[in-house]
């Protein structure tokens, strides 16, 4: 028995064994009810440095404690002093509890829990409008590590640092996911204790169609998100379903120049086509050439792709003539041959064209 116990603290464990417990000794522990708490952890959270704890421990309050994890993984508790806990449940944080306090009194029942999680670390790759890695807050912040830009957190709520960030808010954080993304086969990366890697599917595509919940799986600190692009005509998976759910940016931001009658950017559906930004920027002015309108796309690989598209609204909503919008495309308008003529003889002064008409017939 160690000398620096306090009297209070070793008259509570002989209280303890002399019967404070008679009434609880044979009741199985129950760990904490598994729900979606925001401020407490599942099972699968693991705790590691920098999250706050309460440690509970059942009829003696001199035992009950609140402590931060350190830096090296471990928290300092009475009677037994420091205690390693990085990388465990919180079940498997009471369970050890128990036995280090077996010599003191085995009787003893402990629950752990997170009260106030540690920021958690993320990545975000693939078919997202703002890929790269984000670190989330238990006060619902959330910024982009190595930049200043500021996440938006639509669809986060609590303490989302404690592993309550869900696959599809997390999609949501990073800005939706592209009209390329494919939703049924995105792979959740996560690190496992021993400095192993899990890769599983999350399939957000039977979310979209058959409500199945179960696949908006919590992330966890250090988890990763690959999200895929789509095949050309993959059967069964309808792009616009997507683009049409919360999975997907409200708004697509886009430009239009040229001859219309609003120039500059444009803010449209996530299921927009061509068209419809045209209507955005208050449709065609009369000097318009609509048979050459180019659309300008920037490719993830740098490059620029050009098409030439007939603004006719009568085309109606074939993708093949009317192609879908992307973030960031450029639509130009052209001035026709004809346009550009009467546009010259609008701007030229009555007194200079009758000069010239003077000229013209001398």
């Amino acid at each position: 028995m160690k000398s620096f116990l306090l009297p209070i603290t070793i008259g509570a464990l002989l209280a303890a064994q002399s019967g404070v417990f008679a009434q609880t000794v044979n009741a199985p522990l129950k760990p904490a009810a598994q729900q979606f708490n925001l401020s407490t952890a599942t099972s699968s959270y693991r705790l590691g440095p920098g999250d706050q704890i309460e440690v509970n421990v059942f009829g003696v309050p001199e035992l009950t404690t609140s402590r931060v994890i350190l830096a090296d993984g471990t928290a300092s508790l009475p009677i037994i002093g420091s205690v390693r806990l990085n990388g465990l449940s919180q079940e498997e944080a009471a369970s050890e509890l128990v036995d280090m306090y077996k010599p003191y009194n085995d009787k003893l029942q402990i629950t752990v829990a997170v009260t106030n999680p540690r920021p958690m670390t993320i990545s975000i790759l693939g078919e997202v409008n703002r890929p790269g890695p984000y670190t989330l807050s238990s006060t619902q912040s959330a910024t982009a590590v190595g930049a200043t830009k500021q996440g938006t957190g639509e669809g986060t709520s609590g303490n989302t640092g404690g592993g309550r960030l869900t696959v599809s808010q997390a999609l949501n954080l990073a800005g939706g996911v592209t009209s390329d993304a494919d939703v049924e086969e995105i792979t959740l990366i996560r690190k496992l204790p021993g400095g192993r890697n899990s890769r599983s599917k999350v399939n957000l595509w039977a979310l979209l169609q058959n409500g199945d919940t179960a696949q908006d799986i919590p992330m966890l600190d250090g988890d990763a998100l690959q999200i895929p692009r789509a095949q050309a005509g993959k059967a069964n998976y309808d792009a616009t379903v997507v683009a049409n759910s919360t999975l997907s940016p409200s708004t697509v931001e886009v430009k239009v120049l040229g001859e219309v009658r609003q120039p500059g950017r444009v803010i449209v559906a996530p299921n927009a086509l061509f068209s419809d930004a045209l209507v955005a920027a208050g449709g065609l002015t009369n000097e318009a050439d609509p048979k050459a309108v180019q659309l300008l796309r920037l490719n993830r690989d740098g490059t620029v792709s050009r098409y030439e598209i007939a603004a006719v609204l009568e085309q109606g909503r074939d993708p093949q003539k009317n192609p879908p919008l992307k973030k960031g495309d450029l639509i130009t308008v052209p001035r026709s041959f004809g346009g550009g003529i009467l546009s010259t003889l609008r701007e030229l002064s009555p007194t200079f064209l009758l000069f010239n008409l003077l000229n013209i017939f001398r």
